[in-house]
């Protein structure tokens, strides 16, 4: 037994400081210098987790991030997988140094950090604090911020669960090195006491947790409609003919939800960009106008353009791979759509149509009047369809962007959408008979928690998944949540009690067998004046 425990403390050591058995054996005191490492190990490892937990919140604009990029570099990848990862490996690295240093503390062992492991945690914080900054500074996203606060709302119960089980399971360690740490001069009851507050705090955080899903079952409001965003832009080219046959068509949304441009002929077509080189062959076509505005083409030129080769070439979802032969032969010939053309493929399959009208430059020639182009092209091009019933709307987060909507197919009206919404007006809008539109949803988790904030349809990128939800991932009502709180804390309250008894009654019986009380404090000095005492008394002896 004693040497395995040998075994395990060589390891323990060897893996934080690169120590050998002989050291394992000094039971030396910790500097003053690698308590202050252990603080600044402590810090990059909730920094880390800080980073980490943002990327991984931030996936639902995952292929944002990569079209972003991919409009900076010039080159399409799959970058946002690669910033995960990264993120992901800073923090297992931080994880499993701190692992390390509690183990130190618990078998009683001097914490001496390698002089490798603190190049890599400095190196590992400055990774972090980069990755965390880096949307808002070179990418100006900003907006992936707003999925931190949304994931702690549909996670916050489980989060506190969890929180306290790695709590309950750290009272082992604390109180099993309270005889350690003081024997290294700590201040044991300081550490006792910061730990039982943590303690306390994670116990009553529930009282902050506001989370739409916290509702009777019964109140459950019906399910979001789901309108393809861009089409089926997943599996086929986005803004294409195909990917809207193939979201109307083979997963039955309830419409298509695109982006509108007008050519320099005056002429709404459909396209996201404002440059044509990601989702076109223009450097083929026009090399010499690759850089310029996508609406300052006109119709003709637009449709020179090949608008499905793109997808296959860069497999941006990693879908292209199971297309089959007769599909890439029709995605390699798709073209960019006019409206009138969309909203004839639409109307064909009595669908409805939401789109963004995106205003031209100022020196274009229909500048003053892309509005009612827009609005002229609806009326010429479905049949039936009056001014009254379309309804038009500044969007909420860009003020020269204009959101259309029809309402012929069906009798919802529509009548706001937003991409950045707090539950509680979700809520309010529905009292006033407002609906709300909230676009990009395109994560499980994130189209739960608006199903259970009541938005009336979304938006996303991810129809042939979402619709086949038929409940959110979790709904609890707040009575069996309450019972849940209590409980766990309960639980965990005791299992501590019960714990630092247990660690204290075996240091006191310990000390009995021993048959020698230690002193209150010992410090680095004692342990070193002891030693030169014992050398002294040898050469006395000799």
């Amino acid at each position: 037994m004693t040497a395995f425990c040998g075994c395990c403390a060589s390891l323990v050591t060897g893996c934080y400081g690169c120590h050998g058995r002989h050291d394992v054996e000094k039971r030396e005191a910790t500097k003053l210098t690698e308590r202050l490492w252990f603080i600044f190990v402590l810090l990059v490892s909730f920094t880390s987790l800080a980073n980490m937990f943002f990327w991984l919140s931030a996936v639902n604009d995952s292929a944002d991030f990569n079209r972003d990029l991919a409009e900076m570099t010039g080159l399409w990848w799959r970058y946002y997988i690669f910033f995960m990862a990264l993120s992901c490996a800073l923090c297992g690295y931080a994880a499993l140094l701190l692992i390390f240093a509690f183990l130190h503390i618990a078998i009683g062992q001097q914490l001496q950090l390698h002089g490798v492991h603190k190049i890599g945690i400095i190196l590992d914080l400055t990774l972090s604090i980069a990755l965390l900054v880096f949307p808002c500074t070179v990418l100006g996203s900003s907006s992936l911020w707003h999925f931190v606060p949304q994931v702690l709302q549909f996670a916050g119960p489980f989060l506190h669960l969890v929180g306290v089980i790695i709590m309950t399971g750290l009272s082992w360690f604390v109180a099993g090195g309270m005889g350690t740490l003081q024997r290294k001069g700590l201040p044991v009851r300081d550490v006792a006491l910061w730990y039982f507050l943590a303690l306390l705090a994670l116990y009553i955080s529930p009282v902050f947790i506001r989370s739409p899903c916290l509702l009777k079952y019964e109140e459950l409001p019906p399910k979001p409609l789901v309108f393809a965003y861009r089409g089926a832009e997943q599996l086929a080219p986005e803004n294409t003919p195909v990917a809207f046959e193939l979201a109307l068509d083979v997963y039955h949304a309830h419409g298509i939800h695109t982006d509108v441009r007008i050519s320099y002929d005056g002429v709404p077509y459909i396209m996201r960009d404002e440059r044509l080189g990601r989702t076109t062959n223009v450097a083929d076509v026009f090399p010499e106008r690759y850089a310029d505005h996508s609406d300052s083409f006109t119709l003709t030129e637009l449709k020179q353009l090949n608008a499905g080769s793109w997808f296959i070439t860069c497999n941006p979802f990693g879908s292209a791979g199971k297309l089959t032969e007769t599909e890439m032969i029709r995605y390699r010939k798709q073209k960019i759509p006019t409206l009138a053309e969309m909203l004839l493929q639409v109307e064909e399959r009595n669908k409805t149509i939401l789109f963004d009208v995106r205003p031209p430059p100022d020196d274009h020639p229909f500048h003053e009047d892309w509005l009612n182009i827009t609005l002229q092209t609806i009326l010429d091009s479905v049949s039936g369809v009056a001014e009254d019933d379309v309804n038009f709307w500044q969007t909420p987060n860009n003020d020269t962007k204009y959101t259309f909507a029809i309402n012929t197919f069906d009798e919802r009206r529509l009548m706001t959408a937003y991409n950045d919404i707090p539950f509680f007006e979700i809520r309010s809008n529905a009292t006033l008979n407002v609906t709300t539109n909230v676009w990009t949803v395109n994560e499980d988790w994130l189209f739960s928690l608006f199903w259970c904030a009541g938005a009336t349809s979304i938006s996303t990128s991810s129809c042939q998944r979402l619709r086949t939800e038929d409940a959110p991932l979790w709904q609890l009502s707040p009575v069996h949540f309450l019972v849940m709180w209590i409980l766990f804390d309960v639980v965990s309250f005791v299992w501590v009690v019960i714990i630092f008894i247990i660690q204290i009654s075996r240091r006191k019986r310990r000390l009995q067998q021993q048959g020698d009380e230690p002193p209150e404090r010992y410090n680095y000095r004692h342990f070193m004046a002891l030693e030169e005492l014992s050398k002294n008394q040898k050469a006395v002896i000799l």
